[in-house]
């Protein structure tokens, strides 16, 4: 039983999905808003976090752009 569990171990480590990208998480700002309060809060780690709040700052920017447009209009 042990022979087969090592291999097994190895191949699940191996299968981790890859982190989501900045781009992800700014078409989806609400699940942005959840994995920067996981980082907050130290339930999330990894790369995500830098992703979600690149994601959110782009987010937040685009919107600002937009309130700056409609002041000339």
């Amino acid at each position: 039983m042990i022979r087969w569990l090592a291999p097994l171990a190895v191949a699940l480590a191996g299968c981790q999905a890859e982190p989501r990208s900045a781009s992800y998480f700014e078409a989806h700002p609400e699940e942005a808003l959840n994995v920067v309060e996981g980082c907050r809060t130290g339930s999330h780690r990894g790369a995500e976090c830098e992703a979600a709040q690149t994601g959110l700052a782009a987010v937040q920017a685009n919107r600002r752009l937009e309130l700056f447009k409609k002041s000339f209009e």
